[in-house]
């Protein structure tokens, strides 16, 4: 708790000062040129560590800023303040050398770093490309959003993390960064009209707007195969064993208690969604996805929760003092206690006086995999909303809610109360009070009138208008409301709301307990772990509460549990301009498996693995209007269709020959092996790739020994010889086919394997069938195929590579993995965890795990590399995929001219290391945390690159 607690303070700053201007070079002193007495920097303070002003070491200049570190103690270096503008892009870059900088985790973390750069405001995920071990001036960079107008540029080394070692910082800058490069880029939009969907970390960000029809639909057609899944999965919530029959019994009920409690302007937009979603082809059951669906889809919660409800909800029959039988479980119909925690702090509790609100969702993984939506959704009426969702949702679900009126409402669940059947469900009044409640007052009027009661919350409602929040505890017909401009606290927390399943009013209590005759029950509220664990970090950060306190809350026992699966937070600042972090999986960077009963009854389920925060905002980048122009010109001239497939290429497998025949010699091994191998490739629909394969092995055993194979090899038996002569055989066989024809070479094959079936043949045997099936001499092709080195002119391919994907099984003894920690840290290892163990177990071989930060130049230049992760959260592979040939930006990689930008997507590339080609790359990534995890499961292709989607082979090639 000490430890938590000085990390919030140290992230307030030190003593404010005048803000600099980003382009005052001598007010940042990024060149550590300007020090005081005791060699400390001038406009720089040292929060945490110690660092000093060497003159004796400068990339640049007289001067550097070094940190040196003996005691395994982290150390953290602020600017003075700097001014900014909320919602611009910048970009922070400095110069940065080691020396034995080593990075030991305090404890199994994903997130510590090396050498970085980072802002104040920044979460503690969110840096450049770290840098350790002994590196010369490297350039770090880092381009991040405002989220303060005024913050404070970092320079740290081992954040998270025990280190010891030397660096130094020179030329720190800071500028506006240019429009280019922003994400999305273009191949990564899809649109629909003026709507528009893109991937980021894990997230689908979805903007649609217009008319409540419109919108609606819009949202069914960029989300049609998501809806068509999340459906599946709420049917298969409801009953695992009999999908159908329990769909059907949820719309029933939806149909009857439910879809009437939406008014005309959301019913029209559910209606929207499905024709949407029905307009692409999606179907439930044999029959198009309906306005019914949606609706159930949308109650789905209430639907389930109708059976904790009905206990508690009066019958007439209170009072008589009747007992349940024996035989009654009586805690079944208790609402889980942990799904939610949230926060809302203001006034004397924040570091500014203004508001900060956070909330983090607990929920079951069949539904929580796909509530990773973050919907921009612009009403023709009312308010412009950011909100988390799922697909098909009207409503948040996770109850995330913001409003360019700079409402920010969210909410924890409590124990279920009574259901009033003559009121409207949940998911209406929270979007209803997010789309026209525009101050605090207007929010509670929408969420309690007419209530049901299904689904109790704990609102926490925030005004970035007013840095005004509240609490409003809401059963079915008791309430209780909390304000901060009334002074109203809970427990004395002034300044601070918390939630976390726990209802705090008495009267609300009471609906849990309708008949007074009934057992005993203790109905006061009793604070649980998480109760005790928020007033602690109240009281030890009071006055210091900002974004900080959130990140490092999120990611602390028992705030954070093992059900958790994301996080938000926002800012007055932030919710201002409609902005917030969102974290998709465990905030504290571990993974979220299933469970083995899980697994056993949700055998779709995968599994949430952590993104790390990421920015959302909503905004029109020119990126993504010109896509809107370009897709929508292309889609309603007709253009965009699917290509037609390629012709099939010939057949063979019914035209080749039979039996084996030995080698007279051992220079003979090529017509056996090469001729075996052939008629392996041959026998194969995807001949030709495999008979690539064959022409990329040869290529990786010429790196180390390239020999005539048409020579006797130098040791009996050599094996690297063998392997030149059967992949180089394989390839001699594919072009005598094309040299001869087909009619020939068949001929040929057939009659030399039937005549000299299991006897011992030479070379110049089967070299004369040759000739007399042909027709004519064939020996200037024999000679360039079998006496000299490397394949005779036009041979080579249309490829350069040397390596398949399965050649890293070859090589664990030399392999290293080297996951990133610049994005996605928590996910990157643990997909390293898996192929590690996935070797161990296949091999024997423990291949050893790296930062990229961690991975040295002699392992670059001296072993085989296996990089998880792609160059956007890979340090160390962004430093090469140049060299290698992989073009990836952000979220979209591009084989062979074409764009892959789905969050489905994964790649698995092989490449020469370019520092010595004796030694292989294996890129392992995906464009989503999951895929990038699934991808390291996926299985070895005889190819240099597999494209995956979904987890699923989609393409391979050379």
């Amino acid at each position: 708790m000490r430890v938590l607690s000085l990390l919030i303070a140290l992230c307030a700053g030190a003593a404010a000062v005048e803000p600099a201007r980003v382009d005052d070079a001598r007010a940042l002193n990024g060149s550590f040129e300007l020090k005081k007495r005791g060699n400390s920097p001038v406009n720089w303070t040292v929060a945490r560590g110690a660092a000093v002003v060497d003159g004796k070491a400068a990339r640049h200049g007289k001067a550097s800023l070094r940190i040196e570190t003996r005691d395994l103690a982290d150390t953290r270096v602020e600017s003075a303040p700097i001014r900014l503008t909320v919602g611009r892009r910048y970009e922070i870059r400095a110069w940065v050398r080691t020396r034995d900088l080593e990075v030991q985790d305090r404890e199994p973390s994903a997130t510590s770093t090396g050498a970085a750069l980072s802002m104040a405001s920044l979460p503690f995920d969110v840096h450049s490309k770290s840098v350790a071990g002994t590196r010369e001036w490297t350039r770090l960079g880092l381009r991040f959003v405002a989220t303060r107008p005024e913050d404070r540029i970092v320079c740290l080394t081992g954040s998270g993390a025990q280190v010891r070692g030397t660096a130094w910082f020179d030329d720190v800058t800071i500028q506006e960064a240019p429009p280019q490069g922003q994400w999305p880029s273009g191949p990564a939009v899809q649109t629909f009209g003026p709507a528009y969907r893109y991937p980021k970390g894990g997230w689908i960000f979805l903007h649609i707007e217009g008319k409540p029809y419109e919108r609606g639909y819009q949202h069914g057609y960029l989300l049609a195969p998501e809806i068509a899944r999340y459906l599946d999965r709420c049917a298969l919530k409801l009953d695992p064993k009999s999908r159908e029959r329990a769909w059907e019994s949820a719309r029933a009920t939806a149909g009857a208690l439910f879809l009437r409690g939406y008014d005309k302007e959301i019913l029209e937009e559910m209606k929207g969604i499905a024709d949407g979603a029905a307009a692409r082809g999606i179907r439930w059951a044999g029959r198009p996805v309906d306005l019914t669906d949606v609706v159930s889809i949308n109650s789905l919660t209430e639907i389930e929760l109708l059976r904790e409800a009905l206990p508690v909800t009066p019958t007439g029959l209170e009072g008589l003092g009747l007992r349940p039988p024996g035989y009654f479980d009586p805690d079944r119909d208790v609402a889980p206690t942990e799904r939610c925690s949230a926060f809302a702090a203001t006034g004397p509790a924040t570091r500014d006086g203004r508001i900060v609100i956070g909330h983090v969702t607990m929920w079951p993984l069949t539904l929580a995999e796909q509530t990773n939506i973050m919907l921009d959704l612009q009403p023709a009426a009312g308010q412009r909303i950011l909100m988390q969702s799922y697909p098909g949702g009207i409503q948040s679900g996770m109850d995330w809610y913001q409003n360019d009126a700079g409402i920010i409402l969210t909410e924890t669940t409590i124990r279920q109360s009574p259901f009033n059947a003559a009121g409207t469900p949940e998911a209406f009044r929270a979007r209803n009070a997010a789309q026209y409640g525009t101050t605090i007052d207007e929010v509670v009027e929408r969420l309690s009138t007419a209530n049901n009661g299904l689904l109790s919350n704990e609102w926490l409602i925030a005004d970035a208008k007013s840095n005004e929040i509240a609490m409003f505890e809401l059963g079915t017909f008791q309430g209780k409301l909390y304000r901060s401009s009334r002074n109203e606290w809970f427990g004395g927390t002034e300044g601070f709301y918390w939630g976390c399943n726990n209802a705090k009013d008495l009267k609300v209590r009471l609906e849990y307990a309708p008949d007074p005759n009934g057992p005993p029950a203790h109905l006061p509220f009793v604070p649980s772990e998480r109760d005790v664990k928020w007033q602690e970090l109240y009281r030890e950060n009071k006055g210091r509460i900002d974004e900080h306190f959130a990140f490092q809350a999120f990611r602390t026992a028992p705030l954070v549990k093992p059900s958790a699966f994301d996080a938000k937070v926002t800012t007055a600042d932030m919710a201002s301009n409609l902005m917030c972090w969102a974290f998709f999986g465990k905030p504290n960077h571990r993974e979220r498996l299933p469970s083995r009963w899980e697994q056993q009854n949700y055998p779709q389920i995968s599994g949430i693995y952590p993104s790390g925060y990421w920015l959302f905002q909503v905004e029109h980048t020119e990126e993504i209007r010109e896509a809107i122009r370009q897709r929508e010109a292309a889609r309603l001239a007709g253009r965009g269709k699917p290509a037609e497939p390629p012709h099939p290429e010939a057949v063979y497998k019914d035209r080749l020959w039979k039996g084996w025949v030995l080698p007279a010699e051992e220079k003979d091994a090529w017509l056996t092996a090469g001729s075996a191998a052939f008629h392996a490739a041959l026998s194969r629909p995807d001949w030709i790739k495999a008979l690539e394969a064959h022409r990329v092995r040869y290529r990786e055993t010429a790196l180390r020994k390239d020999l005539p194979i048409g020579q006797t090899p130098p040791v009996p038996q050599d094996r690297a010889w063998l392997q030149l002569a059967t992949n180089k055989g394989a390839l001699l066989f594919g072009a005598l086919r094309k040299e001869i024809g087909d009619p020939a070479f068949f001929r040929l094959m057939s009659d030399f394997f039937r005549t000299n079936a299991a006897k011992p043949a030479s070379s110049t045997l089967f070299m004369e069938a040759a000739e007399k099936s042909a027709g004519r001499p064939l020996k200037t092709f024999f000679s360039e195929w079998l006496d000299s080195t490397g394949l005779p002119d036009g041979a080579s391919g249309e490829g350069t590579g040397a390596y398949l994907i399965t050649s890293v099984l070859n090589r664990l003894r030399s392999a290293v993995l080297v996951y990133g920690t610049t994005r996605e840290a928590g996910a990157n290892r643990y997909a390293a965890e898996v192929l590690q163990r996935r070797f161990r177990e296949r091999e024997e071989i423990e291949v050893p795990i790296r930062k990229d930060f961690e991975v040295s130049a002699d392992d670059l230049k001296f072993r085989d590399v296996i990089y998880v992760g792609r160059p956007a959260t890979n340090g160390a592979l962004a430093e090469v995929s140049a060299r290698i040939g992989l073009n990836w930006h952000g979220g979209v990689f591009q084989i062979k001219g074409r764009d892959y930008a789905s969050e489905n997507d994964a790649l698995l590339f092989a490449a020469s290391n370019p520092l010595d080609r004796a030694h292989m790359m294996l890129v392992v990534a995906g464009n989503s945390p999951l895929e990038t995890v699934r991808a390291a499961s996926a299985d070895e292709e005889e190819a240099g690159y597999a494209v995956f989607s979904l987890g699923k082979l989609r393409e391979s090639g050379f």
